[in-house]
C-alpha cells in the first residue's frame, strides 16, 4: 500500500463523503481521485517519465493536492517548495534536483521562466490559474479536462523515491531528503492510527503543506483515514481559525507553537464554539511548558506535542493523545520506530543521561540526494542520527534538550543560518556576518545578524534587510541587524556561536523599551 493507492482505495469507499474543503469548494473523494487520475495521465501525456522530478510551488489549495499526487501517481517524484522562495533560493534547489516539469501559479511563474534560461526545464510549466495567458506554460485546468480519467497504474514499489524535500543544511546548501512510498505512507498511516482519524474527523491545513509536517500529519494522515481536510492558504489570524473550527466543526489542528501563542492572545476566544475541537497536535519547535499549561487553562484541551525531522517524514515521538502527557517531552517513539540516546561513540545512554537522538524505523529516509558522503555521515549502524540532543526517562518519554546543529527555528520553519550569512557577504559595504537565532515569545526563535562593516563604511540596517528581502523568503530575512566592531572566534579563526547568541542576548537585555 502506498498514499496512491490508499487514495483510490478511500475514493471506492467514500466516493460521495467530502475530502477537501477550500472557500467556496466542497470536494468529494470521488472527485479528489477523478481529477487525480485525470492530472496523472496528463503529466504521463507530457512526457513525464518515472523517477523524473516536478517542482511544486504553490501555497496551501486544492491544486496542491491534486498535483502532488498525481505525481506520485505517474511514478514520478514530488518536489514541493516554498512558493515565496525568490529566484535564488528556487536556483539552489533547481540546480540540484534538475526538474524536468515545474508546476506553480502565475505569481511566481516569472521565476521558473527566468530560470529556464540558464537550467533546461524539458516537460515545461503548469500554471494553476490561468488568469493570463503564460507563453510554453500549459493551463491546468486544460490538462485536466484533456486528459483520459483510467487509473495511471500507479506505482507499487515500497523503496522508490516519492518525494524529495530540501531542508536545511551546515554547509549554506539544502539537503534533499528523498523519501519513499514506504516512508510517507508508514508514517501517515501511524499518525492516523495514534489519533484515532475516522471519516468522521474534520482537520485543519493551515502550515504550509510544502512542509513535511503539515504534509504527514494533517493532509496525508487525514486522506488515509477517509476524513476531511478544511484548507487555507496560510495562517490567517487566530480569529479567523477560531471561527473555521467553529463553523466546519474541526476535530484536529496542528500547529508549531508560535500558532498556539497566537490562539493564546486571541481575546475573543470566548466567543467560539469549540466543543468539536478533540485534538490539538504541536510539532516543529519546542512547545514551552508555559504555553502549555496557559493553553489547557483557555481552551480546556491539552495540546499533545511530538517531535519529529524531515529525514524520519517526520513523526518520530507523540505525547499519547489519550492518556499521560508530560509537559516538557516530546513523548515515547511511535509504534514500529525505535529511539535510543547514544554518547559520542555510539553507545546507548542509561535514562536520564544526555546524548545524541538516534532513530530506526520503516520512516527513515532513503538518504540525501546527489549528497552520498552526507548520507553516510548521519546513517550509521542501521541507525538514523539525528543531531538532535535529548534524553530518555524511566517510562520511555523523550525530552529534546538542544541541538547539535545551527539550525534555526521561527514559526515551526527551518532556516540555515549560512545560507542568510552568504546573502549579507554577497552585500558590497559587508566585510564579515553572523546569523543566530534568538529567543522569542511569539516565534520561537528569531532570525539576527551581526555584520561588521567593510573599513569605514557605514551600514543601515533597513537596507541591508531591503537586499536580503530580494533574495531571501521574508521568513529568512533578519528582523535585527546590529552592526558591530569585530565578531568573537578563537585564535584559528572559528566562529563563537554561542558567545554570539550571549552578546545579542545581554543587548536585548540593555535595549530601553
Amino acid at each position: 500500500m502506498n498514499l496512491a493507492l490508499r487514495l483510490a482505495e478511500v475514493g471506492r469507499l467514500f466516493p460521495d463523503h467530502e475530502a477537501l474543503v477550500f472557500h467556496d469548494q466542497r470536494i468529494p473523494y470521488a472527485t479528489l481521485n477523478y481529477w487525480v487520475n485525470r492530472f496523472a495521465n496528463g503529466l504521463k501525456k507530457l512526457g513525464l517519465a518515472p523517477g523524473e522530478r516536478v517542482l511544486i510551488s504553490l501555497e496551501n489549495c486544492p491544486e496542491f493536492v491534486v498535483s502532488f499526487y498525481s505525481v506520485i501517481g505517474a511514478r514520478g517524484v514530488a518536489v514541493p517548495i516554498d512558493p515565496l522562495y525568490t529566484i535564488h533560493e528556487v536556483a539552489v534547489i533547481a540546480r540540484d534536483a534538475s526538474p524536468a516539469l515545474v508546476i506553480c501559479n502565475s505569481a511566481n511563474i516569472s521565476i521558473f521562466t527566468e530560470l529556464a534560461r540558464k537550467l533546461p526545464i524539458p516537460r515545461g510549466f503548469i500554471v494553476t490559474d490561468a488568469a493570463k495567458t503564460i507563453p510554453n506554460a500549459y493551463s491546468y485546468e486544460e490538462l485536466l479536462v484533456s486528459s483520459p480519467a483510467d487509473d495511471p497504474a500507479r506505482p507499487r514499489e515500497r523503496d522508490d523515491v516519492a518525494e524529495i524535500l530540501y531542508t536545511p543544511g551546515n554547509t549554506g546548501k539544502p539537503k534533499g531528503v528523498m523519501l519513499t512510498y514506504g516512508n510517507l505512507y508508514s508514517n501517515a498511516f501511524t499518525f492516523a492510527r495514534l489519533c484515532g482519524f475516522t471519516p468522521q474527523d474534520r482537520t485543519l491545513l493551515v502550515a504550509p503543506a510544502y512542509h513535511s509536517a503539515a504534509q504527514t500529519c494533517v493532509l496525508h494522515a487525514s486522506l488515509v483515514a477517509g476524513a476531511t481536510v478544511v484548507i487555507h492558504e496560510k495562517w490567517p489570524g487566530a480569529r479567523a481559525v477560531l471561527q473555521t473550527i467553529q463553523d466546519e466543526k474541526i476535530t484536529f489542528f496542528f500547529g508549531p507553537p508560535t500558532m498556539y501563542v497566537l490562539l493564546l492572545e486571541e481575546p475573543q476566544a470566548e466567543n467560539f464554539d469549540l466543543s468539536s475541537w478533540k485534538i490539538a497536535f504541536c510539532g516543529g519547535a519546542h512547545l514551552p511548558v508555559q504555553v502549555f499549561h496557559a493553553f489547557e487553562k483557555k481552551f480546556g484541551l491539552q495540546i499533545t506535542e511530538g517531535y519529529g525531522l524531515t529525514e524520519t517524514s517526520p513523526v518520530v515521538c507523540c505525547n499519547p493523545v489519550v492518556g499521560v502527557k508530560k509537559p516538557g517531552s516530546v513523548g515515547p517513539p511511535i509504534p514500529g520506530v525505535e529511539v535510543k540516546i547514544v554518547d559520542y561513540e555510539d553507545q546507548p545512554l542509561p535514562a536520564g543521561q544526555v546524548g545524541e537522538i538516534v532513530v530506526r524505523g520503516p520512516n527513515v529516509m532513503k538518504g540525501y540526494f546527489n549528497q552520498e558522503e552526507e548520507t553516510q555521515k548521519v546513517l550509521r549502524n542501521g541507525w538514523l542520527h539525528t543531531g538532535d540532543l535529548g534524553y530518555m526517562d524511566e517510562d520511555g518519554y523523550v525530552f529534546i534538550v538542544g541541538r547539535k546543529k545551527n539550525v534555526i527555528i521561527r514559526g515551526g520553519l527551518n532556516i540555515d543560518p549560512r545560507e542568510v550569512e552568504e546573502v549579507l557577504y554577497q552585500h558590497p559595504q559587508v566585510f564579515d556576518a553572523v546569523v543566530v537565532g534568538v529567543p522569542d515569545p511569539v516565534m520561537g526563535e528569531e532570525v539576527t545578524a551581526l555584520v561588521m562593516p567593510r573599513g569605514h563604511e557605514r551600514l543601515d540596517p533597513a537596507e541591508l534587510q531591503a537586499f536580503c528581502a530580494q533574495r531571501l523568503a521574508p521568513y529568512k530575512v533578519p528582523r535585527k541587524i546590529q552592526c558591530i566592531e569585530g565578531l568573537p572566534k578563537t585564535t584559528s579563526g572559528k566562529l563563537l556561536r554561542k558567545e554570539v547568541k550571549r552578546m545579542l542576548e545581554h543587548m536585548q537585555e540593555n535595549t530601553p523599551s
